[in-house]
């Protein structure tokens, strides 16, 4: 009935295409949270870094550091920062709020996705042959 394709495990996305997938998947999720914590600093931060990875290709220093800032919003990395725009904001934040776990999930998949491009550059820097099949 369906056409469903297994992949083996040697089946892999480019480095960036997991990283890639993640983002597509949770586009709306991510654009929506940045706005909910950040308000539209954290809602252009993210539209950023959504678009930085909207080319093929490696992924850019600077949509790498937009990533690594959205990361830090998703965390609450900035909490406490009195300069921060976002600080008066997260404080009126309930923990109870359903929606803080769910943040908690995107926050957590976005960093393994980001640490996972990370680590199989490094390793194809490391390995170039192993990184080619």
């Amino acid at each position: 009935m369906f056409d469903i394709t297994q992949f083996s495990d040697t089946t892999r996305l480019a480095p960036a295409g997991e990283l890639r997938e993640f983002v597509e998947d949770h586009r709306d999720a991510l654009l929506d949270t940045a706005d909910w914590l950040g308000d539209r600093p954290g809602l252009r931060l993210a539209q950023a870094a959504l678009d930085g990875l909207a080319g093929a290709g490696q992924v850019s220093r600077r949509t790498l550091r937009l990533l690594d800032d959205l990361r830090d919003l998703l965390m609450l990395g900035h909490v406490h920062a009195p300069t921060r725009h976002e600080t008066p904001r997260l404080a009126l934040i309930d923990p109870a709020d359903p929606r803080v776990d769910e943040v908690c999930l995107l926050a957590d998949g976005l960093s393994a996705a980001i640490d996972a491009y990370r680590d199989a550059v490094a390793s194809s820097l490391r390995d170039p042959e192993r990184a080619a099949t």
